[in-house]
């Protein structure tokens, strides 16, 4: 079924603060997102929550403000992770959670994301009813203007507990002992550079926090998940015993070995996924990933006897297959993970909590881990293009795809996709050797470039 959302990606709205994301339209949103979340049946709350880029400043009380005058209370949780609003909206029984905050995107960008009722993300179809309220201006809802005035207006409270709410989560679901384990976090300046090392320490470890500074200007950069390299070098340089490292809004994560190799989330769930199964834990003997999810983790796990449901990227599409195939354990490469009987959405915190269990409780030499899903070479590369929809239908280039595809068979892939959130199409290709998987990225790359340059 064809797309038809203008304002939503991949994964919420996206854009330039103060340019896409204007004071003004801010106060659309809320008002439409009150107007989609709100229990008519009763006086609502919308959980609110970011993470420390400077906008998120101005876009998150322009967002307040439209859900207030539209007759809706919020709660703040002020700076806090993602996945810890969608969990507190659901521990709450608050009506909806709103984040603003771009992810692992550069610190000029921002957005909204929403969650439901019980702190799942929105569907397409959801998105598209809030996205159709914004474009069309109205206020209208059942006939009856939502501007409230006299004691109508939503109410504002700061959630001051909300990260001991969440943490308090954790304590009373994971039996953990991490005394005598070093840790050391990336932080990547973000949203989790306070809850993730106050988790783990909960638990015992001694955490060697990097990049954890929360004043928003340095988010992302050149630090976090989408840069493993540099916890591998923060393991090597503090000789911590494991590592992981987050995104801007603390829903992905990436580990790493006391090597300083990297365990990616193809690994994580693998792992995960393996010792699961043996103690029965693995409900229908199955987990759901993306269609990034590398060859060398499909054959181990399908040796194993685990089915395995593969989705277009985005963590709500994995969340919603694992939903329709009633499976528990399911993420992408990238670091998303979801563990769907402790929370609604990718818990880059709670992740690494899971992870780690399965490693103490089994006494595991996490030396041997890397090496439990052998990967295939595998090289990406973003192309910036104009009109991704023209080149990706153009026939050329499928039918030079086709042509790499054959010579592969069944020892590589190849997948070109649009990136849901940014101008730019993702060439991905796995083979046998890292060589052979370059030409062919480097090959189809400049098909798409000589395109790019004709339109």
């Amino acid at each position: 079924m064809k797309d038809l959302r203008q304002l939503f990606g991949t994964d919420g709205i996206r854009g330039v603060a103060n340019i896409d994301l204007t004071p003004e339209f801010a106060v659309k949103v809320g008002r439409a997102g009150a107007r989609y979340l709100a229990d008519k049946s009763k006086k609502s709350s919308i959980i609110i929550g970011r993470d420390p880029r400077p906008s998120g400043d101005f876009i998150s009380s322009a967002l307040i403000s439209g859900i207030l005058s539209s007759g809706i209370d919020v709660l703040d949780a002020g700076i806090i992770t993602t996945p810890a609003v969608a969990l507190i909206t659901r521990l709450l029984g608050a009506d909806g959670g709103i984040v603003i905050s771009a992810s692992h995107n550069p610190i000029n960008d921002n957005g909204i994301k929403f969650f439901a009722k019980g702190g799942h993300k929105l569907t397409d179809l959801q998105e598209k009813s809030i996205e159709d309220f914004i474009l069309n201006s109205t206020a209208e809802s059942n006939g009856k203007k939502l501007s409230p005035s006299g004691s109508g207006p939503g109410r504002y409270k700061k959630l001051g507990n909300a990260n001991e709410i969440y943490i308090n989560y954790l304590s009373s679901n994971f039996k953990l002992d991490l005394s005598g384990l070093k840790i050391a976090l990336d932080c990547a300046n973000g949203a989790a550079s306070i809850l993730a090392p106050a988790a783990l320490e909960k638990f015992g470890a001694k955490v060697i926090s990097f990049n954890n500074d929360t004043g928003g200007e340095l988010i992302n950069k050149n630090c976090g998940s989408t840069h493993p390299d540099v916890i591998t070098g923060l393991i090597l340089e503090s000789r911590a015993d494991i590592g992981f490292t987050y995104d801007g809004d603390g829903d992905r994560v990436i580990a790493a070995d006391n090597q300083g190799r990297i365990l990616d989330g193809d690994i994580i769930i693998g792992f995960c996924a393996i010792d699961m199964l043996k103690k029965g834990l693995l409900k229908n003997n199955s987990v759901v990933t993306t269609v990034m999810a590398n060859i060398g983790f499909d054959k181990v796990l399908n040796s194993k006897g685990i089915k395995i449901y593969k989705t277009n990227v985005g963590d709500r599409y994995v969340l919603e297959k694992m939903i329709e195939v009633d499976s528990i354990l399911g993420g992408e490469q990238s670091g998303h993970i979801i563990f769907r009987n402790l929370s609604p959405t990718g818990d880059g915190i709670i992740s690494t909590l899971e992870f780690l269990n399965v490693v103490i409780n089994n006494n595991y030499d996490l030396e041997k881990i890397h090496d439990l899903i052998p990967k295939y070479p595998q090289v990406l590369k973003n192309v910036n293009v104009k009109d991704k929809s023209k080149i990706l239908s153009n026939e050329n280039l499928k039918s030079i795809i086709k042509s790499f595809e054959d010579s592969l068979g069944n020892s590589g892939r190849i997948l070109v996709r649009p990136s849901g959130t940014e101008p730019l199409i993702r060439v991905m290709v796995e083979a046998e050797t890292v060589e052979k998987a370059e030409e062919i990225v480097s090959s189809i790359s400049d098909e798409i470039n000589n395109i790019d340059r004709a339109i």
